[in-house]
């Protein structure tokens, strides 16, 4: 937080704390409340969810596989 802000934030009367504490949970209430993926992109998911898991067997590597391409990869460069 900038400092000259807390240091005028310090000069708030009891009142005018409570209420812009207030006015800061509303706020973030609201913001907390609103979908952080728009539906568009929520859809996109379900959808490749969907596909994934009727087709795991397909779609993908072993976590091991990987690492060991990962560690392949370092070891000849």
């Amino acid at each position: 937080m900038n400092a000259n802000v807390y240091q005028e934030l310090q000069h708030l009367s009891i009142a005018e704390k409570r209420s812009l504490g207030e006015a800061l949970i509303v706020s973030a209430d609201s913001e907390a409340s609103a979908p952080l993926v728009p539906e568009s992109q929520r859809s996109e998911l379900r959808s490749r969810l969907a596909y994934h898991r009727a087709n795991s067997d397909e779609v993908g590597v072993a976590f091991s596989q990987l690492r060991a391409n990962i560690l392949d990869a370092f070891s000849k460069a």
